[in-house]
């Protein structure tokens, strides 16, 4: 037998009766609203980021950056600091490649099995 409140039969249904269904209802839709507005990265996926300098001047320069990994190919430009970021799947091995108008390519290997998530470094590139 359930003691309460006049008209509530159980201790589930007293407990339903409390909830502010409009807040919880509000919550939801944000939650909803603000999940969206960020990209969903995969369990699987990487981030890959760094900054590409030039080694005679030691500025930031306009690179292309390309990850590979068998069949997939990613490429991204640096911003005007320097930096880029990638997001690739988690793998086997692959190759990241750094290049430049005017520049030495720079191939590195890169293990896409590794248990870092975020992995980043720096990158200067010496002029032709």
């Amino acid at each position: 037998m359930f003691i309460g409140r006049p008209g509530l039969r159980s201790l589930r249904e007293a407990a339903m009766h409390g909830i502010k269904w409009p807040i919880v209802f509000i919550g939801v839709l944000i939650l909803i609203v603000v999940s969206r507005s960020y990209p969903m990265v995969s369990a699987q996926s990487r981030t890959l980021y760094g900054y590409v300098y030039s080694t005679s001047t030691g500025k930031p320069i306009d690179a292309t950056v390309t990850v590979n990994q068998c069949s997939y190919e990613q490429t991204v430009d640096t911003s005007v600091s320097g930096s880029w970021q990638i997001q690739y799947p988690y793998g086997t091995l692959g190759t990241v490649t750094f290049s430049a108008a005017g520049y030495a390519s720079q191939t590195f290997q890169l293990d896409l099995n590794a248990q870092w998530y975020y992995s980043g470094g720096i990158v200067s590139l010496q002029p032709i």
